[in-house]
């Protein structure tokens, strides 16, 4: 959860241009990941269909915005076709990880921001942080950026974002899973309205994961880690919470052993309420199944496998947590990211072999703000191992838990079927709270 600021803050947050105010700019935070491609794409919302027109501030890395020059770029519709939401690329005005602060013209904001590495296909996705003057940390406040890692080819790095018009003084500590201190580094300076990198942040660290960044300023600061890692596959960013998660308790909210669907034309889909408490907020939630894959008797172009979604929210009256089918014709398996208008999705080329049993295993994290998909042969060896961003917390709100929904209740668009003849079995979904 942010920590909104006293007003007496908010006016250390400088004005960029004549035409830049912290009540109308957006701050997007954007993670260096290199070498290659990366794409950052927005979502807008606009009250009439002929506003297009942004101002967009870059501040690169070391730098700061107190003089950084804004240009103009316009938006456009993006896949879903909405006209009411069209997108903006900041890929042209953004060579390596910053800040972009975004200034809508009037009756056009901010919606979220989708930050992709490579491209056809994109290896992995993540939402990137979209706020508000108000929503950076207070000062004085301790965050900590979790899931730091480092491997034989690849280590997280580290941003420290200043929203403050003066230059900020911070500090990090890196800390073991366990909580001990491995290094502290003071009097990190980051430029006024800036963000600085510390690619050696783990430098006194030896091979691990789920290593932790406590970080603390003196101004309106968030911070960002990212994993550059030299398989794309596997980069990923990773994010700040303002208190550590401490112990945590499995609940067991299904255990359906045998099996639980049978698709047929007269049963093609399975939906499943979850029974989450509306007072509690999750750390992370695991579904565990088997599947027995037939091919198709007849044409099929995506077959359903499995998708999580809320009732309420900007896309057909749901949000959507995941979405998971295999295009049978060009065996590519495709996980739709749950960014409504944005379009996100992650494809794999390989295709489920009828004939085949197969074991799934996907976690929700909104900890880390991760989704990881694990598809394995009954000998254990992997078929597919997906880790891309978690756009939706999967919390109860207003009331409405998430759904699982198995296969599809029919056939739609003339190409999302049912996976007709498909058995899944062996049903295990536990929350930790």
């Amino acid at each position: 959860m942010m920590k909104r600021l006293p007003l007496v803050l908010l006016a250390l947050t400088p004005l960029l241009s004549s035409a830049v105010s912290a009540q109308t700019s957006s701050y997007i935070l954007i993670p260096t990941i290199t070498p290659g491609r990366t794409e950052t794409k927005v979502e807008l919302l606009r009250s009439d269909y002929s506003l297009k027109d942004v101002r967009a501030t870059y501040i690169a890395e070391g730098t700061s915005g107190l003089k950084a020059t804004p240009v103009h770029l316009q938006a456009y519709i993006g896949p879903s076709t909405s006209r009411a939401n069209p997108l903006l690329s900041l890929t042209p005005i953004v060579p390596s990880g910053g800040m972009v602060i975004l200034e809508p013209e009037q009756g056009l904001s901010t919606v979220e921001v989708s930050f992709e590495v490579e491209q056809n296909p994109i290896r992995t996705a993540w939402k990137l942080p979209l706020l508000s003057a108000n929503d950076f940390f207070t000062p004085g406040s301790t965050i900590y950026v979790l899931n730091l890692m480092k491997s034989s080819d690849a280590a997280s790095t580290l941003q420290l974002f200043n929203a403050g018009g003066a230059a900020a003084t911070c500090k990090v500590q890196v800390l073991r899973p366990k909580g001990s201190v491995i290094e502290e580094r003071t009097g990190i300076k980051v430029p006024a309205v800036g963000v600085v990198r510390i690619a050696d942040i783990l430098s006194k660290a030896g091979n691990a994961s789920g290593l932790t960044a406590a970080v603390t300023c003196d101004l309106p600061f968030y911070a960002l880690g990212a994993l550059p890692s030299t398989d794309r596959w596997n980069s990923r960013v990773e994010y700040p919470v303002a208190q550590l998660p401490g112990s945590t308790t499995a609940v067991t909210l299904e255990n359906r052993k045998g099996t639980f669907l049978n698709v047929t034309q007269n049963n093609s889909d399975l939906v499943i309420p979850l029974t989450l408490d509306t007072a509690v907020a999750y750390h992370t939630l695991s579904l565990d199944f088997d599947v027995a894959v037939v091919n198709p008797d007849d044409f099929v172009v995506f077959r359903n496998v499995v998708g999580m979604f809320r009732q309420g929210g900007r896309r057909f009256g749901k949000t959507l947590f995941f979405g998971s089918f295999e295009n049978f014709d060009k065996s590519k398996y495709v996980v739709d990211m749950g960014s409504p208008f944005i379009e996100t999705t992650l494809k794999r080329n390989f295709g489920l072999v009828g004939g085949h049993h197969y074991h799934m295993t996907i976690t929700l994290d909104n900890d880390q703000q991760s989704l990881h998909y694990v598809i394995t042969n009954p000998n254990g060896s992997v078929v597919m191992d997906l880790l891309g961003g978690l756009y939706n917390s999967f919390n109860v709100v207003n009331g409405k838990s998430p759904i699982i929904q198995f296969g599809l209740d029919g056939v739609a668009d003339n190409a999302y079927f049912p996976p007709f003849g498909w058995r899944f079995s062996n049903l295990k979904i536990v929350a930790t709270k």
